[in-house]
Order: C-alpha cells, then sequence, then structure tokens
C-alpha cells in the first residue's frame, strides 16, 4: 500500500503538471455531458456512486451477476486506495468504473488546482489497478458542476456523467420507497443513480441492496438489458442524451 500511493503521488504530479496547462489546451475538445441513452432501445444503465465498499459493495455485485446485469460504478479514490480488490472484482465481473473525485467534495466550490487534483489522483488509482476507461467518464459530487469543470474534463479527453432517474436512496428511504422510484418511472435509455457508500462511510445501504432484490428481476422481466453507462451511449449514438 505503501508503495502504491509513492507512486500515486509522483504520477499526480506529473498529470497536474501537464493537464490543463499543456496537452489539455491543445486538444481543444468539446465538453459532452451524458443524461441518458437512446429512448428508441430497451436497455437502462445503474449506475452506484460514492464507493466501493467493504460491506455494501460485494453485495450489490452478487446481485448484479444473478440477474445477468452490468453497472457502471463511480467511485472515490480514497475507498479506491483502501479497497483495491473490489475495483478489480466489479471490473472482473464486467461492469464499469468511472471517476467520481477522491474526496466527494462540492466541486463548484474547489479552486481550480483543488478540482484538478481531485479528478487527477482517482484516475491515477485506478489507471494503477488496469482500469479501462472507454469513455472517461466523471460525475461530480452533488452533480454539481459549472462551465470551467466541463472545460477542464474536455480538454483531458473526459465526458460529465450525470443520470436521467434518481432511486432516491441517498435520503435514507426504506426500500419499497426506492423500488417505487425506480420502477414507477423507468424508461428506454435511462440512467438510473443508486449508492454503495456514503462519502462519510456511515451511510446504511441495505434499503438499496433490499431494493435491488426486486428491481432488477423486474427490469429483467420487462425485457430490459442493463447496461454500463458506456454500452448504453453506444447502442444508438445519434439517439443519446449526450449534449455538447
Amino acid at each position: 500500500m505503501q508503495r502504491f500511493r509513492r507512486l500515486n503521488f509522483w504520477l499526480i504530479f506529473i498529470l497536474l503538471g501537464i493537464c490543463w496547462g499543456g496537452l489539455g489546451l491543445a486538444w481543444g475538445a468539446e465538453p459532452v455531458t451524458i443524461w441518458a441513452g437512446s429512448p428508441h432501445e430497451k436497455a437502462v444503465a445503474l449506475t452506484f456512486d460514492d464507493g466501493p465498499s467493504p460491506v455494501y459493495t460485494p453485495q450489490i455485485l452478487a446481485l448484479l451477476k444473478q440477474y445477468g446485469a452490468h453497472a457502471t460504478f463511480f467511485v472515490l479514490g480514497h475507498q479506491v486506495e483502501e479497497n483495491p480488490g473490489l475495483v478489480r472484482a466489479e471490473l472482473k465481473d464486467g461492469n464499469e468504473v468511472g471517476n467520481h473525485s477522491f474526496g466527494h467534495p462540492r466541486m463548484t466550490e474547489e479552486d481550480q488546482i483543488s478540482r484538478e487534483r481531485e479528478v487527477e489522483r482517482t484516475a491515477v488509482d485506478l489507471d494503477l489497478l488496469g482500469c479501462p476507461q472507454e469513455l472517461r467518464l466523471f460525475r461530480p459530487p452533488y452533480s454539481a458542476y459549472d462551465e470551467r469543470l466541463k472545460s477542464y474534463l474536455a480538454h483531458t479527453r473526459r465526458c460529465l456523467a450525470l443520470w436521467s432517474l434518481d432511486s432516491g436512496d441517498w435520503q435514507g428511504l426504506a426500500a419499497p420507497a426506492i423500488i417505487k422510484n425506480v420502477l414507477g418511472r423507468v424508461k428506454n435509455g435511462d440512467i438510473v443513480i443508486f449508492h454503495d457508500n456514503s462519502e462519510a462511510d456511515r451511510a446504511d445501504r441495505r434499503p438499496t441492496v433490499e431494493a435491488l432484490k426486486k428491481i432488477l428481476p423486474a427490469l429483467k422481466a420487462q425485457g430490459y438489458r442493463m447496461v454500463t453507462v458506456s454500452e448504453l451511449v453506444h447502442l444508438h449514438d445519434s439517439g443519446a442524451a449526450l449534449h455538447k
């Protein structure tokens, strides 16, 4: 673990030196924000924020495998450094892993150097674990972003990944309410947000796990494919909700 963190430090130092002031500006990319997939495809993307958690993530992985579902996990760097094996388990099962910052700050309240550090340190952690990032997805904590953050993500060839359907589990809802929120509103192309941990390690995600025991088989019975965010937006790019 000490060697892992020392390597992190030097790679972060290099990345922070080139991303914004150097290569990023030269690329001149347009910002891309992902809200949903195509409404013409019977598919949804389930996403889980704030993990990985040694308590809840393994339970969620087992349920996903049971119902032949894949998901996208938006992970926090400090959790990745404590639980690298769980990230490997997510990838081994065919899931996708996206960047959710290192420490879960509200990015709109951070200065530019702090923003870059939050993104890049987690990116290095994922790179060290051999994490493929097809679309290089970043989901900002609290879904808080501004034009400057979007510009930074674009210049570092990343996509801003948001969501179209909120399970509401972050509110501390009981399982029946989470189930109703999802199954009562789900539609083709939705990106659904759940949580498999809290930024402070204090959340009770048992209701989320219990809700998934009903949600996953119900979605499967309704004919939905449960895919990653990258798979969802590639199913039919012209119909996906990608905003530039």
